[in-house]
């Protein structure tokens, strides 16, 4: 899909726009946005142009994009170059409107915060890196919370290293070495389970958390805190009382950083983290199923002037665009190239869209069918034989209400076979052919409805590693709800969107 008739008069700086849609939509990251030529999937299994033939419950991961984002970053492409015919600084201008109707979608309309897009939730985590030394004075260490259940480039990013072989303007680096300018970071990792696969206890979790920080504050450093607020298992850590203790005990030490790159949080929980001076790394490509590779950094008002008067290292100058950061932040734009990151800033069109749809939605409804797909899904899973890892209990310190994200809405199980708990090999075959239509390995005998079945795309979370009790590595598949399948079932009429939904729990 390309936009006609207006390339002869669209200024130089937006001739890449021209390019055919999905081709944007796959670039301005890095490696990972990489579409194979024969499949059409990148390396989450997505493709880059909607997949209407697939089931799709990958939302713990990614999810190929829908018909209604694809035409709207479509139409927001063709709007764009119209708009800059007659104005110059129509990128900047629709960048900025993008993020306050960004900040409206997520409820987060006069609370001050300040949206610094990025390619990824990794990207971000570079970017929190730069703003936690801005905010705070001296040598850093930064803790990750739940390092087990988070990004696999998050331990690189966090310390100021290159997480990919490639950076989002398409420079090539090399992974784990140091982006230039950054101060050496040190990293503690904090998992939530243990060697042999037993999991931590909330206390267990806390009392490391602090001890942690006791001991960086005791070397005169300062502390990123990466905090987890639903992992790729539906973890939550650490307590809230444990951060109320850290506030209490280190004010002005330790700067927290909360990954809610699921979105699976109410507006509410976004609301206090940013009052209480939390800075919240999001997706758009999560759970509310926008193209994968849409990021940004939520910056409270608190830290705004710090972040903005800050020196940004050299070599952060390799991940991103002047627009990437607020228009408000004249000095630290001028430190970026004045480029267009065109996939990126389509894909944010595409996840805007994913995220109004769902707060069309009416509010009872999604209470109700995310609390209905869910348990179906639960039965389902447990009807098949598969192991539903256990949830974690409420934290009872925590005031915050998490609204229609109560129940849990990643749904993690692991498959026996013989007895035994599959491999991690066995487990990661499943998730690829599932997405493939394997009907041609079943025997000439083979009935149509099994043909039917063989043939089904069904895109589901990728595998994620675990152990066992006994120590032997395993990996879990995920079934997820995703934000699409209740804006794909409300349709003003209760009663069918009853009977849409009752299709969705059938696939």
């Amino acid at each position: 899909l390309k936009p006609s008739g207006l390339d002869a008069a669209a200024p130089p700086r937006l001739v890449p726009l021209f390019a055919p849609l999905d081709r944007l939509l796959a670039g301005g990251g890095d490696t990972r946005l990489a579409v194979d030529p024969l499949t059409r999937l990148n390396g989450y299994g997505c493709r880059p142009s909607p997949r209407p033939e697939a089931f799709t419950f990958a939302s713990s991961t990614a999810t190929s994009i829908s018909e209604r984002a694809f035409l709207r970053a479509g139409a927001a492409r063709d709007t764009l170059i119209a708009s800059a015919i007659a104005r110059e600084d129509a990128f900047d201008a629709r960048l900025e409107d993008l993020r306050r109707e960004l900040t409206i979608a997520l409820g987060l309309a006069g609370t001050g915060v300040s949206v610094v897009l990025s390619p990824s939730g990794t990207d971000a985590q570079l970017q929190a890196l730069f703003a936690a030394h801005a905010v705070l004075d001296g040598p850093l260490t930064s803790i990750v919370v739940a390092a087990d259940e988070t990004g696999s480039g998050s331990g690189f990013a966090l310390t100021g290293r290159h997480f990919n072989t490639t950076t989002a303007r398409g420079l090539a680096v090399t992974k784990g070495d140091p982006v230039a300018g950054f101060a050496n970071t040190a990293c503690i990792d904090i998992p939530l389970t243990d060697e042999t696969g037993r999991r931590h206890t909330a206390d267990a979790i806390d009392a490391a958390v602090i001890a942690a920080i006791a001991a960086s504050v005791r070397d005169s450093r300062r502390v990123l805190l990466q905090t987890m607020d639903r992992s790729k298992l539906w973890r939550r850590a650490p307590s809230r009382a444990c951060l109320d203790e850290i506030a209490a005990r280190w004010p002005g030490a330790v700067q927290i950083v909360v990954d809610a790159c699921q979105l699976r949080t109410s507006p509410a929980r976004l609301k206090s983290a940013l009052a209480r001076g939390e800075m919240v790394l999001i997706t758009g490509s999560k759970f509310f199923t926008g193209p994968p590779f849409s990021g940004a950094l939520l910056v409270p008002a608190i830290h705004a002037n710090a972040v903005a008067r800050a020196r940004l290292p050299d070599g952060l100058c390799a991940y991103g665009h002047a627009g990437d950061w607020p228009a408000a932040w004249p000095g630290l734009r001028a430190q970026l190239p004045d480029a267009l990151n065109a996939g990126q800033w389509l894909r944010w069109e595409a996840a805007l869209a994913e995220i109004e749809a769902y707060r069309a939605v009416p509010q009872n409804f999604r209470d109700y069918a995310l609390a209905r797909f869910c348990d179906s899904a639960s039965r389902l899973i447990a009807d098949a034989g598969f192991e539903l890892l256990d949830d974690e209990a409420p934290d009872s310190s925590d005031p915050d209400s998490d609204g229609e994200f109560t129940p849990r809405t990643i749904l993690p199980f692991r498959m026996r076979a013989g007895g035994a708990t599959v491999s991690r090999e066995v487990a990661a075959g499943l998730y690829r052919a599932l997405n493939c239509d394997v009907s041609m390995r079943l025997s000439p005998g083979a009935s149509a409805e099994d043909k039917a079945i063989a043939a089904q795309l069904c895109h589901i979370g990728q595998p994620v590693a675990i152990r066992t009790t006994g120590g032997d590595e395993t990996a879990v598949l995920r079934i997820s709800a995703g934000a699409r399948i209740l804006s794909d079932s409300w349709c003003g009429d209760e009663a069918a969107a009853m009977r849409n939904l009752d299709g969705e729990v059938g696939r």
